[in-house]
């Protein structure tokens, strides 16, 4: 993974935008704009006057890379909810199957459950969204300078994890790359926004169908948002008719896994989003309700006014592109299963350079 070091001094070709010098904290980019790279750093001058030197580079670091990170989504109209599969597949597994227009079964068993076989037009505005789920490292400097405790529990006692402890030095080195655990759906909202107070710009979690509308690529009839549309994990296999016997995934052609893995460990879908078919469940905007298709707007709909659930995307395994889960707003603990990825709600791109 790419990820920038923004903390250098600014001796960078011009074509990179650096904050001013007089400044200590130190951030460049070559995708932000100079003018957003100064509001970072007064923002953060500002909002945390008593924070350490330290806090504050972190803090700015993350948010240039959220920046940094986005990818653009050009709106536009598709059917949202499970759009059907063949009822026989050749492959004989679903985690392997291509649509098509005379599909005439559900593609997945819970879609009547959930609310997601009621197939409605949706029409977006464009919007970016994260290329990856947030880093458990950047949460983590979020919450530092916020005064807020580890987001993660300590898995012997369920106690909060403390930052003088050695568990608290392994995941900042070796976890800090995997998604960021968000036991309540509040969490993930006030990281979303948090990104936008400091950076100006209108950040927040994204819609259950801005979720969906980027999985599929833009609407595509995609099952699963990998690079192929397929769920390929290492040693499952699948029929190939052709030479009529199963075929194992090798390493070279595994896209997914069942264990929760560091945010860009596979290829992203094709529009370049990572991480949408693993085995890692993502809170969105919405309230759930099992009946919301059938009365939503079609155009930018935002779910329920209210509820007792919210939506939460991706699961991997069987739970495909269109899938619907719910949960209550607060779960018992951290999982590493549960997390997030924010989505900028603007029409235009965080970046003009």
């Amino acid at each position: 993974m790419k990820f920038y070091r923004l903390g250098l001094a600014c001796t960078l070709p011009l074509l990179a935008a650096c904050n001013d010098n007089n400044s200590p904290i130190k951030i460049t980019s070559e995708t932000v704009s100079q003018q957003q790279l100064d509001t970072i750093v007064t923002n953060i001058e500002k909002r945390y006057p008593e924070a350490t030197q330290e806090q504050k580079q972190n803090a700015a670091d993350v948010v240039v890379r959220a920046i940094e990170n986005l990818v653009f989504v050009e709106g536009g109209s598709f059917e949202m909810g499970d759009f059907g599969a063949p009822c026989e597949i050749p492959s004989r597994t679903v985690k392997r199957m291509d649509w098509s227009p005379d599909a005439e079964c559900l593609s997945s068993p819970f879609s009547q459950e959930t609310g997601a076989a009621f197939l409605h037009k949706v029409t977006l505005d464009s919007y970016s969204i994260a290329k990856f789920e947030t880093r458990f490292i950047d949460m983590e400097w979020m919450r530092q300078i916020n005064g807020l405790p580890v987001a993660k529990d300590d898995a012997k006692d369920q106690s909060i994890i403390q930052r003088d402890s050695e568990t608290y030095q392994w995941l900042i080195t070796k976890m800090k790359d995997y998604p960021a655990s968000a036991k309540a759906w509040q969490e993930a909202k006030d990281y979303c926004q948090w990104l936008g107070q400091v950076s100006a710009i209108p950040f927040d979690l994204p819609t259950e169908a801005q979720w969906e509308y980027a999985a599929r690529s833009r609407g595509q009839k995609y099952y699963y948002a990998t690079n192929n549309g397929y769920h390929q994990v290492l040693e499952d296999a699948y029929f190939d008719p052709e030479i009529d016997r199963y075929v194992e995934y090798t390493e070279s052609g595994a896209n997914t896994s069942t264990n929760t893995k560091e945010v860009d460990r596979y290829p992203p879908n094709p529009l370049g989003i990572y991480g949408m078919s693993n085995p890692v469940s993502e809170w969105v905007e919405d309230w759930y309700s099992p009946d919301y298709y059938e009365y939503s707007p079609e155009l930018n709909p935002k779910g329920p006014k209210e509820g007792t659930e919210k939506v939460l995307r991706d699961a991997g395994g069987t739970t495909m592109t269109f899938s619907r889960i719910h949960s209550v707003p607060v779960k018992s603990t951290y999982f590493y299963s549960t997390s997030f990825r924010c989505a900028l709600q603007q029409s235009v791109p965080a970046t003009n350079k």
